[in-house]
């Protein structure tokens, strides 16, 4: 089972931040009235029913959660879906857009998913992708993680866990990642972005991505077993209210924001 089997059925409702950055990507990207898009990573599908509303174009989504895919097919079956892996995409110059948000974190192989990205574009085509950048990609999980880390009964097994995400250390490593991989930089930035949530809004947020990391089995080199994620899971609750002042708490990510041209083929 993929880690985010598990949160399928409540992705959309939780996923705030991601759904902001899906917001000022697409207006980045400036997607044509025709264009075709691949949505990569693309959940339980809501971000790609937006965008295919946008265009006259044929859109697809793809995602390599089992969970996400029978969702989005459930939800939106006029829309083409496919569970598989960006690493193993055989689509060739068939997209005009490529929509990645919230996603190159937990690319396995994030080379090859670059690469399979940019066979997957026409000529002339555009690579759009968003997501927390840098070691720092969070200093308010960063502040919460710590302490969860020193409770005694989480911290004889984290320190058995193994950080699963690719982070490069500064904006130019990414925009040399990109141009490694053929792109063309029309834009990168990123943004420190600063939101104030109520206490369920901001565990709703962790639930939606971090915890995926922090308590996958497959991030620690012991077994783990539910009652750990679920006591990990907890103290994460009650340290964001510790955190909190007055029922809200500010949170805070560092994202890139990037929009890269294919110029040959």
């Amino acid at each position: 089972m993929n880690a985010f089997d598990r949160i399928s059925e409540e992705y959309r409702e939780k996923s705030l931040v991601q759904q902001k950055a899906a917001v000022k990507l697409f207006d980045l990207l400036k997607i044509g009235s025709s264009d075709d898009i691949i949505d990569i990573a693309c959940g339980p599908g809501h971000i790609t029913n937006w965008l295919s509303k946008t265009t006259e174009g044929k859109v697809t989504g793809i995602d390599i959660s089992e969970g996400m895919i029978k969702q989005a097919e459930m939800l939106y079956p006029e829309i083409e879906f496919r569970q598989i892996a960006i690493e193993d995409l055989d689509h060739n110059y068939l997209f005009d857009i490529a929509f990645c948000n919230s996603a190159l974190q937990w690319f396995s192989d994030p080379d090859r998913a670059m690469s399979a990205i940019f066979r997957s574009l026409k000529k002339s085509g555009k690579l759009g992708l968003a997501c927390p950048a840098t070691s720092d990609w969070s200093p308010w999980f960063g502040r919460i993680i710590s302490r969860v880390a020193e409770n005694r009964e989480i911290k004889p097994t984290f320190s058995h866990w193994k950080n699963p995400w690719f982070h490069l250390p500064t904006v130019n490593d990414y925009r040399l990642f990109f141009e490694k991989h053929g792109f063309v930089t029309i834009f990168i930035g990123i943004d420190h972005e600063q939101t104030d949530y109520s206490i369920e809004e901001a565990f709703n947020i962790y639930l939606s991505g971090a915890a995926n990391g922090y308590t996958g089995k497959k991030y620690y080199d012991i077994e783990i077993d539910d009652n750990y994620i679920a006591a990990f899971n907890d103290s994460v609750k009650e340290e964001i209210r510790r955190q909190s002042n007055e029922g809200r708490i500010m949170v805070d990510f560092n994202r890139l924001y990037y929009i890269g041209k294919k110029e040959r083929t």
